[in-house]
């Protein structure tokens, strides 16, 4: 009871400070803080963590969980890889250039480690991309707390990627037509010079049929393509050939 009390104190003192998420090493400090012995946070921490009063979100990193409203699920996929950026369906959601509400938090890292995660009520699938392919990220602010997410442009392209993350290649052709008015074309053309040849071309196809002037297409069009690819990348191979984008539109 005595470690529980201690450790409450010590939860009070770290959400003054704004840490809904916190590591052992700033537990550590705060109870320096509060004229707690530090031998005794260890046993706190997991006193606490039985009660739920906290959530262990990897070994030495805590989340509150009943002391104060919970951290925001992009905060918690923050903590849970680094670096990591909120992105593909659910960066959809956040752009407001989907109608769906994904039922995970889907995020993008360079590290290895595609193994899906569960926390509480909350789902989360980390996705790995090439370091090269990292790109196209923003910084925003959920409850008090920074988060990385993909942008609109990346977010879009990320979508011609990998179909899969985003719901399906349907979803990803809606969010285009949902988004168009915001879309920046030199960045999103920009971008896509940086991905797999196959994604620019899909691009292009869909700002052709935008009516997007070709001089802004014009990167797009000259990348040389030994043959077509699948306009959906999940789809299967069937349909016309569109000669002029090198790709087969399969949908």
């Amino acid at each position: 009871m005595k470690n529980t009390i201690s450790g409450v104190n010590l939860l009070r003192h770290l959400a003054d400070q704004g840490l809904r998420i916190f590591s052992t090493e700033q537990a550590l400090a705060s109870a320096l803080e509060i004229e707690m012995n530090p031998r005794y946070v260890s046993e706190a921490l997991h006193h606490l963590k039985n009660g739920g009063w906290i959530t262990r979100l990897k070994r030495g990193v805590y989340a509150m969980a009943a002391y104060g409203p919970a951290p925001h699920e992009f905060a918690i996929a923050m903590a849970l890889v680094t670096p990591c950026a909120i992105s593909h369906w659910t960066a959809m959601h956040y752009h407001h250039i989907t109608q769906q509400t994904p039922n995970k938090i889907f995020a993008t890292t360079p590290h290895g480690t595609s193994i899906p995660r569960s926390l509480a009520n909350t789902a989360f699938r980390f996705i790995q991309v090439k370091k090269e392919h990292y790109f196209g990220i923003e910084t925003i602010w959920v409850d008090d707390m920074k988060a990385q997410i993909t942008s609109l442009e990346k977010t879009l392209l990320d979508g011609l990627t990998s179909p899969e993350y985003c719901g399906d290649f349907s979803e990803v052709l809606d969010a285009f037509k949902m988004g168009k008015d915001k879309i920046h074309i030199p960045i999103i053309v920009e971008y896509a010079l940086k991905l797999e040849k196959a994604v620019a071309k899909r691009l292009g196809l869909i700002l052709d049929g935008f009516g997007i002037e070709e001089k802004h297409l014009a990167p797009l069009l000259k990348l040389p393509m030994k043959s077509y690819c699948k306009f959906d990348p999940s789809g299967p191979v069937k349909g016309p050939y569109n000669s002029k984008w090198k790709i087969r539109e399969n949908i």
